[in-house]
Order: C-alpha cells, then sequence, then structure tokens
C-alpha cells in the first residue's frame, strides 16, 4: 500500500471555513472595539466638560438659576439652587454632545458661598 500524501479536497474546505470564521469574528471584534473607544472618548470629554462647570461655579458662586450653552462642543445645563442653609448652594450639571444625547453626564455638587 502506498502511503497517502497531502490533504483530501474536503479537508481544505473544512480548515478554510474555520479560519473564514475566525476572520469574520476578529473584524466584528475590532468593529465594536472602535465603536467603544469613540464612545469612551465622547464621554469623558462630557465628564471633562462638566467638572470644568462646576470649577468655574465654586469660582464664581453664580446666583440661583438655569444656564444652558455650549462649552468644548458640548451642550450644557447648569442648574444653581439654594439649599436651607444660606453659605451653600447646590450646583446640578448636566452635559451631553447633543441637546438629546441619552448618554449624558451628571454631576451635583454643594458650593459654599463666600459671606459679602
Amino acid at each position: 500500500m502506498r502511503a497517502r500524501r497531502g490533504l483530501t479536497l474536503l479537508e481544505v474546505l473544512v480548515a478554510l471555513a474555520v479560519l473564514a470564521i475566525g476572520i469574520v469574528a476578529l473584524e466584528r471584534l475590532l468593529g465594536r472595539s472602535v465603536a467603544t473607544i469613540a464612545d469612551d472618548a465622547r464621554l469623558t470629554r462630557a465628564m471633562l466638560a462638566a467638572r470644568a462647570l462646576l470649577a468655574e461655579a465654586a469660582l464664581g458662586s453664580p446666583e440661583p438659576g438655569v444656564t444652558e450653552g455650549e462649552a468644548n462642543g458640548v451642550h450644557f445645563t447648569r442648574e444653581v439652587r439654594p439649599t436651607l442653609h444660606p453659605g451653600l448652594r447646590e450646583v446640578r450639571v448636566r452635559v451631553a454632545n447633543g441637546a438629546q444625547d441619552a448618554a449624558a453626564c451628571e454631576l451635583v455638587e454643594l458650593i459654599r458661598v463666600p459671606a459679602r
């Protein structure tokens, strides 16, 4: 009997199918990774803008009310409320990439109002 050499056509087809499935899975993983990185960058930019707005409020001690606008390419809403303690104010900052962005960043902080 002669020894068999090489691969049969069926073995080659099975190997190609396994390789194709692996390549498709890697491609989908790469696509999801890129989308996740973009979402993380967007949320990080929103968080930094919210922290900057809170720091600005802490330095300037704004009057109670609502302020809306655009800062650093994101839409923000800053609401300042009086508290029961006259020396404190509640500052609520909501930052989003668009006015209707569902994945917005919201921070709340109590700030001290300097005596006048």
